[in-house]
């Protein structure tokens, strides 16, 4: 019998592994309480939305942890699910059986190469090819027939090469004129001092400055790197509104509300840095239009805004306001921001991010 191996996953910390573990059972139950509550309480666009964004996490996590041959299988689940979102593909009660029994298998798979390093190539590529074919098949009469078939089926085929990806450097050089670099060292001393006001740690914009200017360069067509600088450090400036309405709920909830038009003038009053106030306006603003302060939706928020938001989500979650210590494990962030596809994020940024955080693991493990 033939076997696949993934050697980045292996080489990571055991801690990440663990967390990886528990973070795919949480969601595998998840998906199964949603698929159940499909099959007992009727169907509906947002229980089919839960499925999806449940399986976006799933994939998320586990190709930020190189198990790539697991992702593919994932991946086809969840563009079948997305096809029932978009009502071309007919929810059917195999197909709901379906998902649950290949989340089933994938962390089989996943607790091989957990505990051995090597797992069965034959029934991941079964897997893959059932769900290839289910997802291509135009009858969609045929398609409950199908994963019925794929259900008693888990047999044989090859062994997939899974080579391991080449260091990469974790620090990104970003070149400043002169200018620029006495405003950035501006910015570097009013960002410290609010971070001590506020309770965070002095470490955390430099945090979410390395994780900008990774996930920048994975990027197609990345923003420029000293223009995220500066947002980084600046983008919370505004927030200082809060100290002066500690006892007052609705004015801190109105503070809180504008302080990215705040932090946008305030960076503004220093000359040539108009993407960085335009990206500190917007990072709280969300792909689907629900976010603040002006509601913009999709390409009307400029890259850099997500960029940034991703990366204060990332660490404010894993490392929380002290800096000190783990708040929340690696992966469960990383599931947090994979959930926020097509949401807060843009699906595209998403695999930026991840690729990112795997290049961070990468060089965590060695």
């Amino acid at each position: 019998m033939s076997h696949f191996a993934c050697k980045a996953f292996s080489a990571l910390e055991k801690e990440l592994k663990d967390d990886l573990l528990e973070c795919y059972v949480e969601a595998q139950q998840e998906i199964e309480e949603t698929v159940n509550s499909i099959e007992s309480d009727g169907f509906s666009f947002d229980k089919l939305d839960k499925l999806f964004r449940s399986l976006h996490s799933l994939k998320g996590n586990c190709s930020v942890c190189f198990l790539d041959p697991l992702v593919g299988v994932l991946h086809k689940l969840e563009e079948i699910v997305d096809g029932m979102r978009g009502g071309y593909i007919q929810y059917h009660a195999y197909l709901g059986e379906l998902i649950i029994v290949v989340v089933e298998k994938v962390y089989d798979l996943l607790q091989q190469i957990y505990q051995s390093h090597v797992a069965e190539a034959a029934i991941r590529d079964q897997l893959q090819v059932g769900l290839d074919a289910i997802y291509a098949e135009e009858d969609d009469s045929k398609r409950p027939e199908m994963a019925s078939t794929l259900l008693r089926q888990c047999n044989q085929i090859t062994e997939e090469v899974i080579k391991e990806p080449a260091a990469t450097p974790l620090i990104v050089k970003v070149n400043y004129s002169d200018e620029q670099k006495n405003d950035i060292e501006q910015f570097i001393g009013f960002s410290q001092k609010l971070n001590r006001l506020l309770g965070y740690s002095s470490e955390r914009s430099e945090r979410i400055l390395k994780l900008c200017q990774l996930i920048n360069v994975e990027c197609k067509s990345p923003v420029d790197p000293v223009q995220l600088s500066a947002a980084a450090y600046m983008h919370n400036m505004g927030m200082a509104l809060i100290l002066k309405c500690k006892e007052d709920e609705d004015a801190r909830f109105q503070a809180e509300q504008n302080h990215p038009l705040v932090g946008a003038k305030l960076l503004s009053k220093h000359q040539g840095w108009d993407e960085a106030v335009d990206m500190v306006k917007a990072h709280k603003e969300r792909f689907d239009g629900t976010g603040f302060p002006e509601g913009l939706v999709g390409s009307l928020i400029p890259q850099g805004a997500f960029i940034l938001s991703m990366a204060v989500m990332f660490i404010d979650t894993v490392w929380g306001k002290s800096g000190s210590e783990y708040n929340k494990s690696a992966m469960r962030a990383v599931q947090m921001v994979n959930f926020e596809s097509g949401k807060g994020f843009p699906p595209h940024l998403i695999e930026s991010f991840n690729a990112a955080i795997r290049k961070v693991l990468v060089a965590k493990s060695k």
